[in-house]
């Protein structure tokens, strides 16, 4: 009973933080386009032991609600040092989850119960990733060197190539 409620209690808890973090999530900037503003998007993500486990991550609804039609395949999430992921989205009725490939980025990554993901949407399915520890600080992730660089270019060739 203890686990069903500790399940329970971490779902409402992922879906009380989604709503809040919607509520913040649209901002206005200057934009250089021919309109005086865009709209920008965020959503964060506390990861609980359950992410770990069963290697998925929901999309926020009203994030869903507002892009859902965009997400579909493989989306791209980009950390501040350039690194990219492919993670498969999984749609289930209205919720799309990331899924195949989140085990290897959260792994990769160590990131763990606790962590906060802050995700920026750039349209395209590319999403800007920053991730913060238990300190509540920002993990600064080296640099990854060219030859690092060519062989993840090349495997994202061949990942697209696959789709």
């Amino acid at each position: 009973m203890n686990n069903i409620q500790k399940t329970l209690s971490q779902q409402e808890l992922s879906n009380f933080l989604d709503n809040q973090m919607m509520a913040f999530s649209r901002r206005t900037y200057p934009s250089s386009s021919t309109s005086l503003t865009e709209t920008s998007s965020h959503f964060f993500k506390v990861i609980l032991s359950a992410t770990i486990e069963e290697k998925k991550m929901r999309i926020p609804e009203k994030f869903v609600s507002k892009f859902g039609n965009e997400l579909s395949n493989v989306a791209k999430m980009r950390l501040s040092n350039g690194r990219v992921w492919h993670v498969k989205l999984v749609k289930d009725g209205k919720d799309i989850w990331f899924h195949d490939g989140l085990h290897d980025f959260v792994k990769y990554n160590s990131i763990c119960a606790g962590h906060f993901l802050v995700f920026k949407y750039a349209r395209n399915l590319n999403f800007h990733v920053l991730v913060f520890d238990k300190t509540a600080c920002e993990v600064q992730y080296l640099d990854y060197c060219d030859d690092e660089k060519n062989s993840v270019q090349q495997d994202e060739m061949k990942i697209e190539k696959n789709l």
